[in-house]
């Protein structure tokens, strides 16, 4: 049966009445697309067809269709709640008992630096303080994805298999993140992944970044617990095909390694993935998670 848009909730007017522009409201065009089932088949088609789906409720309710920008964000979002969603049923299909695989929000709204328990927070705030001292800043950006291995976390609900995003299964896939304040310790932190929908020159220099800051604070917790056994790694994601620059791009080296004698080098980004399909999603997980570092 054909979708009424006139009763989409999809996209919604703000701004002042001479100066109204159309919002895209994403979880509800997710719930609205796939409230009855998973999506299947490429990244790029689902993506598609999310994007016209909220387009078709604009024009429905003669709204303005909301410009590239609005789309690019909000891209961003369905990418990561696709493999957010993907990766719940991925541990429970295979019996990771012990691992979550957690879609963090932006920084703005949670800082990831809040999930640790209280002697590493303590260290990151003397650490902060260290740096204010000398007018420097310690300023972070979440990981879109976070590969925590701490089996105490882990609750009967997420054991439970997500078979449709409808809006609550979303809630649950996208607030995942508020059960881990506080009670992380710092050497669960076993991976990070940075999903891009491009890899722009931008975009890539982004995703070093990232690798670059979050491997700089695992070294200095490492040190400042005494353990030089544990290990951090991140990766990028994208939805589109990988290519040559890409790859050249990210294998700049971690900027920790090479100012330490005692370092072996290391690269910022451990590996990139190209997501086309929810199969490469899974590929991924295979990946990442066969090569994860041991119990501590």
């Amino acid at each position: 049966m054909e979708f009424d848009y006139l009763k989409s909730y999809s996209v919604e007017l703000y701004g002042t009445e001479n100066n109204q522009k159309t919002r895209i409201k994403p979880s509800i065009a997710l719930a609205e697309v796939y409230g009855d089932n998973l999506p299947t088949g490429t990244i790029k088609e689902n993506l598609d067809k999310l994007e016209m789906h909220t387009k078709n409720a604009a024009l429905a309710q003669n709204m303005m269709v909301p410009n590239s920008q609005a789309f690019s964000n909000t891209r961003g979002f369905w990418f990561e709640v696709f493999i957010a969603v993907h990766a719940w049923n991925y541990r429970i299909r295979h019996n990771l008992d012990d691992v979550l695989i957690v879609k963090m929000p932006n920084v703005s709204s949670f800082d990831f630096r809040r999930i640790f328990e209280e002697k590493t927070d303590r260290m990151l705030k003397q650490l902060e303080i260290s740096l204010l001292k000398n007018n420097v800043r310690l300023i972070t950006s979440n990981p879109d994805l976070l590969i925590v291995e701490q089996e105490d976390l882990i609750l009967d609900e997420h054991n439970i298999p997500i078979s449709c995003l409808g809006t609550q299964n979303i809630m649950d896939a996208v607030n995942l993140y508020k059960i881990l304040e506080n009670k992380c310790r710092w050497n669960s932190l076993k991976a990070g992944i940075g999903v891009k929908t491009s890899l722009r020159p931008d975009r890539r220099l982004q995703v070093v970044h990232e690798g670059n800051i979050l491997k700089s604070l695992f070294a200095h917790l490492k040190m400042r617990h005494w353990n030089r056994e544990a290990n951090f790694k991140y990766y990028g994601a994208s939805s589109e095909i990988i290519s040559g620059a890409d790859d050249d791009a990210l294998q700049t080296a971690a900027t920790h390694t090479i100012v330490n004698v005692d370092s072996l080098p290391e690269r910022a980004v451990d590996g990139l993935y190209s997501l086309l399909t929810f199969d490469d999603i899974e590929k991924m997980l295979n990946t990442i998670l066969k090569t994860k570092a041991p119990h501590q």
